[in-house]
């Protein structure tokens, strides 16, 4: 689709310089301001879609309460003491 919207345009600009009507002009320079202005957008959302993660590797809602539990756990846990090792002189 997003194709075809480029060659639209470009054909709409095409159509409007070549022409002697006015109104034609104009309305040919609006298609294909519209359509250039839907393909940009439609190649930027093609590519967020390709580099986008799929939604079966985010996280549910139960692996983060799962996740939020272990750090409120780790972090309520005192950290060993490491015995203390004097030698006296």
């Amino acid at each position: 689709m997003r194709w075809i919207l480029l060659l639209l345009a470009l054909g709409a600009f095409a159509l409007a310089f070549s022409t002697k009507s006015s109104g034609l002009m104009g309305s040919c320079l609006v298609v294909g301001l519209v359509a250039l202005f839907a393909a940009v957008f439609a190649f930027a959302a093609a590519k967020i879609e390709e580099t986008s993660r799929p939604d079966v590797a985010l996280l549910t809602d139960k692996d983060i309460s799962a996740l939020r539990a272990s750090v409120r756990k780790a972090q309520k846990a005192p950290e060993p003491v490491p015995p203390a090792n004097h030698e006296e002189s």
